[in-house]
């Protein structure tokens, strides 16, 4: 996808009457698009012209990303998603893209140490033993167990920033060897990790029953040929039903839920999208999506995850000039 940007002054008459606008020109997937911000009556010289420029560059970006995320909504078919709950995603997908062009290595590294910490506090939090915010920022900044953490949670924490930060990278060929080295580098050194199930096992307030141990490679390389397949569904819904799946088939005897959410967050980043930041409040909204899904209600599965994904990131689905917080020096720069 290829875009090319420029913000020119442009003048219109009207019955007799002239007047004038400050123009961006964009192009987006071989077209020539445009938005633009009215100006009034008066003629700015060069000096004002530089101002407004200064002025409505949010404002002209906001719109850009508004008016591509309406014309890439619309390129997705599904049953799931109305066209709302598309159109933010699609918004989320281009201001990400935006604040990554914008923002400076030293802005991007300080954002990316926020993002990370409330990702592994999310992730933690809808586990059975979760951490506060202030424990995982502690073991973060300090490397030590905080008084009363235990120093398996310690690990853990550390373990899920590392790869946290790999994600992307490690399920660019999502495969099952990538699956169980997930697994094995999570419960590095307790001698569990990357060690598929061998017993029976069954799911957290379902009836639904994973396959047996023989069928797990089988399960897991079916679920892998339909990701790899293409779809026309939305990105976000192909991570959660994968996610959802991938819970059903339960492959190791315990951390499916922190690999599981490891590989959704790295499908949504991949996608453009933002990670997961789960709070322990989800807790039953994320158990009863996955239920629902285990009922064979995929619309209730996916609407589950997006309530509590959509309340995560507000902002960032809304739009908005509080979605793009700007330096001075930023916010005269074109992200499109």
């Amino acid at each position: 996808m290829h875009c090319i940007t420029m913000v020119y002054l442009t003048r219109k008459t009207t019955r007799g009457q002239q007047y004038y606008y400050l123009v961006k020109s964009f192009k987006y997937d071989g077209r020539v698009e445009k938005v633009q911000q009215y100006l009034g009556s008066d003629e700015p010289n060069e000096t004002e012209l530089e101002q407004l420029k200064q002025q409505y560059t949010i404002d002209l970006e906001l719109a850009a990303i508004e008016r591509m995320a309406i014309m890439s909504s619309e390129t997705y078919r599904t049953p799931y998603l109305d066209k709302s709950a598309l159109l933010g995603l699609e918004r989320m997908r281009f201001l990400n893209r935006a604040m990554h062009r914008l923002e400076s290595p030293e802005q991007r590294s300080v954002t990316n140490a926020r993002n990370s910490v409330l990702n592994v506090n999310g992730t933690m939090a809808l586990s059975s033993a979760p951490l506060s915010i202030d424990n995982v920022q502690s073991i973060f900044e300090q490397d030590r167990a905080p008084t009363g953490v235990p120093l398996s949670k310690v690990l853990e924490a550390l373990s899920l920033r590392r790869l946290n930060d790999e994600i992307t990278d490690r399920i660019a060929r999502l495969d099952k060897r990538t699956i169980l080295k997930l697994h094995q580098d999570l419960f590095e050194g307790t001698g569990k990790g990357g060690i598929l199930r061998e017993e029976s096992a069954s799911l957290p307030g379902s009836a639904f029953m994973p396959p047996p141990s023989i069928l797990i490679e089988d399960e897991l390389e079916g679920l892998l040929q339909w990701w790899h397949d293409p779809s026309p569904l939305h990105p976000f819904e192909r991570a959660i039903l994968f996610h959802h799946r991938f819970q059903q088939v339960r492959p190791f005897e315990s951390g499916n839920g922190l690999v599981g959410r490891l590989i959704l967050d790295g499908m949504l980043i991949r996608a453009g999208l933002s990670a997961t930041a789960w709070q322990k409040e989800d807790r039953s909204i994320y158990l009863s999506g996955l239920v629902a899904g285990d009922r064979g209600d995929r619309t209730k599965l996916i609407k589950s995850f997006w309530k509590a994904y959509k309340r995560q990131h507000g902002p960032s689905v809304e739009g908005g000039k509080d979605s793009m917080r700007l330096s001075p020096r930023q916010a005269q720069l074109e992200a499109f």
